[in-house]
């Protein structure tokens, strides 16, 4: 007989998942709050360690049947999802609420950005790099993207533990300039009162 499970049969467990497991009519077999750990693996009584990280619910209810087959007769297992592991972005630079926010499935860069409140100005910014989870990096001219005709071209994806930074704009510091004028005007201002006195 088939078991069952609580959530959408294709959902991937992740390392960091909590799962509830009943076998039915067997509590020794049936554990609740038990956390995927992070090198996949779960501890599960009588199994010992069992890879379930990367498997679906479906792969998985499955596979604990089968494999409790050597001690119970025709096992019937649900597995319920207690908590998901979050699955954070972190989103920095020049946007308008950067931070670190919680997404459900790899989602595209501008989809990302607009987590983050959107760019503070569009016109002004050229540079996104994106910093993978496996440390690999993407770096984008936003401008040129938004050039291409956006149904025929792949648009960046970015996902969990992945980390977007939009380039900081490099704007004329006009305070500065005024400070270095008005230094010169005086020093300008010394020379000529030195040189008539």
């Amino acid at each position: 007989m088939r078991g069952q499970n609580n959530v959408n049969s294709s959902y991937i467990i992740q390392r960091g998942d909590m799962l509830d497991i009943v076998v039915m009519e067997h509590p020794e077999f049936s554990i609740n709050a038990i956390l995927v750990l992070p090198d996949g693996f779960m501890q599960y009584p009588a199994l010992g360690s069992v890879k379930v990280a990367g498997m679906s619910s479906e792969a998985f209810t499955d596979s604990l049947q089968k494999a409790l087959e050597k001690f119970v007769v025709n096992p019937l297992v649900t597995v319920s999802i207690r908590r998901i592991q979050q699955q954070l972005i972190n989103i920095y630079g020049y946007v308008n609420k950067p931070g670190q926010f919680q997404i459900f499935e790899s989602v595209d860069l501008f989809s990302a950005i607009g987590l983050a409140g959107g760019l503070k100005s569009f016109k002004k910014v050229k540079t996104v790099l994106i910093i993978h989870a496996n440390k690999t990096v993407e770096d984008i001219d936003i401008r040129d993207l938004f050039k291409k005709d956006l149904s025929k071209t792949t648009v960046p994806i970015v996902g969990a533990g992945d980390t977007v930074y939009i380039v900081e704009p490099k704007e004329f510091n006009w305070a500065r300039l005024s400070f270095f004028v008005a230094l010169a005007n005086l020093a300008m201002m010394m020379v000529y009162y030195g040189a008539h006195l």
